[in-house]
């Protein structure tokens, strides 16, 4: 079987305790510096408790990339739903949205990192971090469409 990533907000409470302890240690060492023994001793579980809550580590991974996403979607919406820009100027509020993200997170972009890491695009951490890659192309293109833009493809 495949493995792909969990809903993040569905998690057991000590899924979820592994899940946050991976996503910190993920984040601060990097994805392929960081192993199962660990995040379960970061965690306060056994890795018996990890590869039943995870199944594996590249499930744990995609979790990661996927929780990830879903914030940084949102901080984004939220920057994107703040009245006053016009559509030319709205085109920047990504930018500006994620300058206010990098504040707390100083290793840069996850889902870079994460595809320098993971080459492999099969490697279901891989095809989160791509996805979300074209999430922030298509959101772009659609701003830039918005602001009247005559190639917002470009």
């Amino acid at each position: 079987m495949k493995a792909t990533a969990l809903d993040p907000d569905t998690l057991t409470p000590g899924a979820r305790r592994v899940l946050d302890s991976a996503s910190e240690l993920f984040y601060e060492r990097g994805i392929t510096a960081v192993g199962v023994d660990l995040i379960a001793q970061h965690s306060g579980v056994t890795k018996r408790t990890l590869y039943n809550r995870f199944g594996s580590k590249e499930t744990l991974v995609a979790t990661y990339l996927l929780a990830r996403d879903r914030r940084w979607r949102a901080h984004v919406a939220d920057a994107l739903d703040t009245p006053g820009p016009s559509p030319g100027e709205r085109v920047t509020v990504p930018f500006r949205a994620l300058r206010e993200w990098m504040r707390g997170n100083p290793r840069g972009c996850a889902f870079i990192n994460a595809l320098a890491e993971l080459p492999d695009p099969e490697h279901p951490g891989h095809q989160v971090a791509a996805d979300q890659q074209q999430w922030l192309l298509e959101l772009f293109t659609s701003l830039a469409a918005d602001a009247g833009l005559r190639n917002p493809d470009d």
